[in-house]
């Protein structure tokens, strides 16, 4: 059972992916004002990483762009899985997440200009967070 719901999960993400090649894929500007700045742009989270804050970013940045990504995708602390966008595609979160680190000063790519290997990671990091998510629900801890 576990590993048909991560297989589901992550063919889920690959078609996606996939089938958004057959329509235009929403900027990272444009993913951040329609979804992402009510949490990002204001004080509504206090633990919510601001656009533009080098001082917010800096952890992340440095973890590198696959872990904010992936992360933000399955959902973590206070982050609502697809960021609480249920319309958005993984190449529209990569962009999002890239347009908001680029903003406190990382050098992070859309998804159209991802390298392959980086892609790979982000993509392996979800199904470890899926599973890690999966034990977490089972033993009732919070993530």
């Amino acid at each position: 059972m576990k590993k048909s719901l991560l297989t589901v999960s992550l063919l889920s993400i690959l078609t996606t992916s996939l089938l958004a090649g057959d329509k235009k894929e929403r900027s990272g500007a444009k993913v951040y004002a329609e979804s992402c700045a009510v949490c990002h742009s204001t004080k509504f989270l206090k633990e919510a990483p601001k656009f533009g804050s080098k001082d917010d970013w800096e952890e992340f940045i440095e973890e590198g762009q696959q872990f904010p990504v992936a992360h933000g995708w399955v959902g973590t602390r206070k982050m609502p899985r697809h960021g609480g966008d249920p319309k958005i595609t993984l190449n529209e979160f990569i962009n999002a997440t890239a347009y908001l680190g680029n903003s406190a000063g990382a050098d992070w790519k859309e998804a159209k200009d991802l390298d392959k290997e980086t892609y790979k990671e982000i993509l392996k990091e979800i199904q470890i967070r899926l599973q890690r998510n999966e034990l977490y629900d089972k033993i009732g801890k919070k993530y």
